[in-house]
C-alpha cells in the first residue's frame, strides 16, 4: 500500500520521491565464483599446452641420438678406434716403467755390496769344512779335486775382498804319526799354492797340518783311508 502525497488534478502523476510501497530487489549473482571457474579452466588449458609441448620436445631429444648413431657409423667407427689406441698407448707405455723397475729391482738384490749378512752366513755355512782335494798315499800331489767347489771357494774371495781362508791338512794312520803330520802341513801348503796360482792372495792363506787327527772315515779299510788324506777349508 502507498501514500501518494500529490493532489490529483488530472495532470500526468509524477512518481512520489517517497514511494512506500514494497519492491523486490534484485540482488546481482554472485561473480566470485564465475570467475573461479573461468580461471580454473585457463588452467587447465595452459597446463595441456605445456605438458604436450614437454612431450614433443623430450621425444625430439631422445629421437636424436639414435639418429646420429644411425646416420653416422663413421663418426663411431673413428671414435672407438680414437678409443682404442688410447688403451693401447697407455698399456705400450706402463710396461716398460714396470719391466724397469723390476729390473733395476733384480740389479740391486744381486749387487755384491747389497748381499745381506744372513746370505754370506748360508754361503760360509755351504763351504766351510768342505774337502776340496783329496792325496795320494804319503804324498803331497793331488788324487782327485772337487773343480766345482775350487771354483766357488776362489768365486766367495774374489767377491769378498776382506775374506781370507784356513786351510786345515790331515793324513791318514798310515806311517809314524811325525811322517803324517809333516805330510798334513805339506798337503795344506800344496793347496794354498793351488788358490795362488788361481790369482787369491798368499797373504789371505794361512795353513795349519793336523796329522791324522778328527778323521771323516775308518782308518781300518783302504776306502776310508784313502778319504782320511786331504784338506779341509774354513773361509773367515
Amino acid at each position: 500500500m502507498a501514500f501518494d502525497l500529490n493532489k490529483n488534478d488530472g495532470s500526468k502523476k509524477e512518481p512520489s520521491k517517497f514511494d512506500l510501497s514494497k519492491r523486490e530487489v534484485e540482488n546481482p549473482a554472485p561473480k566470485s565464483r564465475a570467475w573461479l571457474v573461468g580461471l580454473f579452466g585457463i588452467l587447465i588449458v595452459g597446463g595441456g599446452i605445456w605438458y604436450y609441448a614437454s612431450n614433443k620436445t623430450l621425444n625430439t631429444v631422445a629421437k636424436e641420438p639414435i639418429q646420429n648413431v644411425s646416420s653416422d657409423s663413421a663418426g663411431v667407427a673413428t671414435a672407438i678406434t680414437l678409443a682404442k689406441e688410447k688403451v693401447d698407448s697407455t698399456d705400450t707405455t706402463a710396461a716398460p716403467i714396470k719391466a724397469l723397475g723390476t729390473e733395476e729391482k733384480s740389479n740391486k738384490k744381486d749387487s755384491p755390496d747389497d748381499v745381506s749378512p744372513k746370505l754370506e752366513t748360508a754361503t760360509l755355512k755351504a763351504l766351510n769344512h768342505r774337502v776340496p782335494v783329496t792325496f795320494v798315499q804319503g804324498s803331497s800331489s793331488f788324487a782327485n779335486t772337487n773343480k766345482t767347489l775350487i771354483k766357488r771357494i776362489v768365486a766367495y774371495l774374489i767377491k769378498n775382498p776382506a775374506a781370507s781362508i784356513h786351510i786345515d791338512g790331515y793324513a791318514s794312520s798310515d806311517g809314524p804319526l811325525a811322517v803324517n803330520q809333516q805330510i798334513s802341513q805339506a798337503r795344506a801348503d800344496a793347496f794354498k799354492n793351488h788358490l795362488t796360482a788361481l790369482n787369491i792372495e798368499a797373504s789371505r792363506i794361512s795353513t795349519t797340518g793336523k796329522g791324522i787327527e778328527n778323521p771323516i772315515a775308518s782308518n781300518n779299510t783302504n776306502a776310508g783311508r784313502k778319504k782320511n788324506r786331504r784338506v779341509e777349508i774354513t773361509l773367515l
